[in-house]
């Protein structure tokens, strides 16, 4: 049972979490549409538009190396963003029907 909560919240914080990304892209394109921002943007130059949330910037340098932040935040956010999105709802997708077949089997792990 305990397994199935996890997918539930797992499930639900991927598609929730690919809206919020849905809305980085729309303000992505937004920056570029208005040239406010080259069509190059990338994910560093666009949470400098978006301060409240550059602090996730600090948290990946906690929990990743170095390099791999410097190489993330140095994408281009209109093809990042996109790629993200798909992922997060397949993602998203399968632990929810994952916890679903498991409730159908009375909560017994699905197979």
């Amino acid at each position: 049972m305990m397994l199935r909560k996890v997918l539930l919240i797992f499930g639900w914080t991927s598609l929730i979490g690919s809206i919020a990304d849905g809305l980085l892209l729309s303000f992505s394109l937004w920056l570029v549409i208005t040239a406010v921002e080259p069509i190059s943007l990338s994910i560093n130059q666009l949470l400098q538009h978006l301060y409240f949330i550059y602090w996730v910037k600090q948290v990946a340098y906690y929990v990743l190396p170095n390099d791999v932040v410097v190489w993330l935040f140095n994408l281009p956010a209109l093809w990042y963003f996109p790629i993200r999105i798909v992922v997060s709802i397949v993602i998203g997708w399968w632990a929810l029907a994952v916890a679903a077949k498991m409730k159908q089997n009375g909560g017994m792990e699905a197979r």
